[in-house]
């Protein structure tokens, strides 16, 4: 069967996706973190998608800096001049083997900023991916399950995942997932609580793939490992490589 960037299913050893590159050694969502979490010996990385005012689509986890404001009011140029290792999606897959998966998430999360509303960023990177990559190696995801109901709608080729996060009741984030069609649900590792393979069977039985964030220990990749989840998403690939090639 051939890898896919929700692996193999059921029975198979987790993928490891390298949270903003590998955190552990480079500033994250910077090109050297991602070139970090290749050598590491990731399968995936995850980064997060923005969009300067002049419509750059750019790679940063906050939708602004302190040091130099929010970055959908200033123009890329101005954001580079400021940060230069703040990269642009493009020099991302440009940077990233071919063989290595890519997790986008559209940061586009309720609450975030207001200045994403319209959504359109979803539709600009699609076509950017489109215009630059292989669609077949990426997985895209959001905590807002609008923008994965309009990813389904502009890029029917692409895998897509349902992110959530603590306090949305774990059975609202599936409805949500299983209702706009989703690939893949998302949860941090928070909500597997004592009972992660029964969790992993919930979404399996939603016709879900799991992909678990915040799986930064040891203990939690194997715990991970043993109930089943398609993905896990790490601050440490290195880590984590190790411990599932040993399970």
């Amino acid at each position: 069967m051939k890898l896919t960037p929700l692996g193999h299913g059921p029975g198979a050893r987790p993928l490891v996706y390298a949270h903003r590159g590998d955190r552990s050694r480079a500033p994250d969502n910077t090109l050297d973190a991602y070139r970090l979490a290749v050598v590491a010996g990731a399968d995936g990385i995850e980064l997060d998608v923005r969009r300067s005012k002049d419509g750059v689509l750019m790679l940063h986890h906050e939708y602004r800096d302190p040091a130099i404001g929010v970055f959908a009011q200033m123009e890329f140029e101005e954001i580079r001049r400021a940060a230069p290792s703040v990269p642009t999606l493009v020099e991302a897959l440009d940077v990233i083997p071919a063989d290595v998966y890519v997790n986008v998430e559209i940061k586009i999360r309720p609450g975030d900023t207001a200045l994403e509303a319209d959504r359109s960023m979803v539709e600009e990177t699609i076509a950017q991916i489109r215009e630059y990559d292989e669609p077949s190696r990426i997985l895209l995801s959001s905590f807002d399950p609008i923008s994965m109901q309009r990813a389904g709608t502009a890029g029917h080729e692409f895998l897509r995942g349902q992110l959530i996060a603590i306090p949305i009741p774990f059975d609202v984030g599936l409805q949500f997932a299983r209702e706009f069609g989703v690939d893949a649900f998302h949860p941090g590792i928070a909500y597997l609580g004592d009972s992660p393979e029964a969790t992993v069977q919930t979404i399996r039985r939603a016709g879900m793939r799991t992909v678990v964030w915040g799986v930064n220990t040891p203990d939690d990749v194997s715990t991970m490992a043993g109930a089943g989840v398609d993905a896990i998403i790490t601050d440490d690939p290195g880590m984590a490589r190790n411990v599932v090639d040993q399970a």
